[in-house]
């Protein structure tokens, strides 16, 4: 609420402020004391203002008079409130003070308080004004709005970008604030450490334990309004567990049901771990220690065997297994024709007719029971046959390979007599 000295000079402040007061000479009776105060002292509007800071208080001193004011926080629940005061020992009694903000606002009062909207840079101007034609000095001096409740929100997240490193992680920052910028970031890590950094992303090497340990890593924003904020998020770091080794595989009935036996050798494998098996044929992870497998298809696969302890992959290995899959066994068969003869000689033809489910014939053995052989991987052979006086009978035998399994079939040809 306005003062009766308020009302009476607020029409007249407005035309004063801004523009330059000439003096006006009004005669009187008596001196008064704001006369004689003009008669002694030589205002100059701009003499440069003298500016210090002691803790939260700021002075701007300007000959004969001082202003002090003081900022309060702008972080959040709080709001930034400037607290202005204008004094001055040797100013005569019954002086008016009128304050603009830099923002378009005023008040007046030797004290007053005032709350800028927007963070920004403002000139405060203050006059004192002695009567409605005098204005006996004024002065200008720069403030920083900071905002108004300022409220920094910390997070941030934890990424594992290093499989062959499980203690070193990326951490990346989430944190934001409503008004102005954050300033630095602040880490503990928990094992005793720390860091500060002007960027959100950093990353941190946690020491190596036989046990897994979880620490508590909290994150402290500060903005450039000096309001702070800070998250805890608990990190698991896993046991560096000194494995080594791999596994065996032991293949049953190879050439008729195949099935392969995996058995860990690894060591140093902590208690309540498990085993999982990749067979690589798309058929998902198997779990188990040994476990037993049987493979479709013939084929040389890259088996992988994992080891997780609560979940978590500590250890993993792999090495090439060949199967030889569901029906690796040939099945030999051939069928047998006399192309000629004459009074000494039989000439024979044999012609495989073996088959093999999957993969292909890898070899034909030939035996023609006469002494004669054929190794060659011809599906087709030629042999002669010697007559005798009386007929005579042979065993001719086919063994055919694939996969790596053998089959064998024989068939008895007779020879005629010379």
């Amino acid at each position: 609420m306005q003062t009766e000295t308020m009302k009476r000079y607020t029409p007249v402040l407005y035309l004063l402020f801004g523009i330059l007061v000439m003096s006006v000479s009004c005669k009187k009776e008596a001196v008064s004391p704001i006369t004689e105060y003009l008669q002694n002292t030589k205002i100059k509007a701009d003499t440069s203002a003298i500016t210090t800071t002691v803790k939260d208080t700021t002075t701007v001193d300007f000959g004969d008079i001082v202003v002090r004011y003081e900022q309060s926080s702008t972080c959040y629940p709080g709001r930034e409130i400037f607290s202005f005061k204008a004094t001055g020992t040797t100013l005569p009694p019954g002086v008016f003070y009128y304050w603009a903000f830099g923002d378009g606002n005023t008040a007046t009062g030797a004290s007053v308080s005032y709350s800028y909207q927007a963070a920004s840079s403002f000139v405060v101007n203050l006059m004192v004004v002695a009567d409605v034609n005098t204005v006996l000095t004024k002065l200008s001096f720069p403030i920083k709005a900071k905002g108004q409740q300022t409220r920094p929100v910390a997070g941030f997240t934890v990424k594992s970008d290093f499989p062959d490193n499980i203690n070193y992680l990326t951490f990346n920052t989430s944190s934001s604030v409503n008004h102005g910028d954050i300033s630095y970031y602040k880490w503990e890590w928990g094992d005793g450490s720390s860091a500060l950094t002007s960027v959100g992303l950093i990353r941190h090497e946690f020491p190596r334990n036989v046990a897994d340990i979880t620490y508590p890593v909290k994150l402290t924003i500060t903005t450039n309004t000096g309001c702070a904020a800070d998250t805890t998020i608990a990190v698991t770091i896993p046991a560096a567990y000194p494995i080594k080794g791999g596994f065996r595989a032991d293949a049953l009935n190879a050439c008729t049901n195949e099935s392969i036996v995996f058995t860990a050798e690894a060591e140093n494998v902590p208690g309540g771990s498990v085993y999982e098996w990749d067979f690589s044929d798309g058929k998902g992870v198997v779990t188990g220690n040994p476990v037993t497998y049987k493979y479709k298809y013939p084929n040389d696969y890259d088996v992988i065997m994992s080891v997780r302890l609560n979940g978590r992959l500590i250890y993993r290995t792999n090495k090439m297994v060949n199967a030889k899959g569901e029906n690796p066994k040939p099945t030999a068969a051939f069928e047998q024709t006399m192309v000629w003869q004459n009074s000494t000689t039989a000439h024979w033809l044999f012609n495989s007719r073996s088959t093999i489910p999957t993969g292909s014939i890898d070899s034909y053995q030939w035996s023609f029971g006469n002494g004669n052989t054929s190794n060659d991987y011809y599906s087709s052979v030629e042999t002669n046959y010697q007559k005798e006086s009386t007929a005579k009978s042979y065993k001719v035998q086919l063994v055919v390979t694939g996969n790596g399994c053998a089959d064998t079939t024989s068939k008895v040809i007779t020879i005629p007599a010379q």
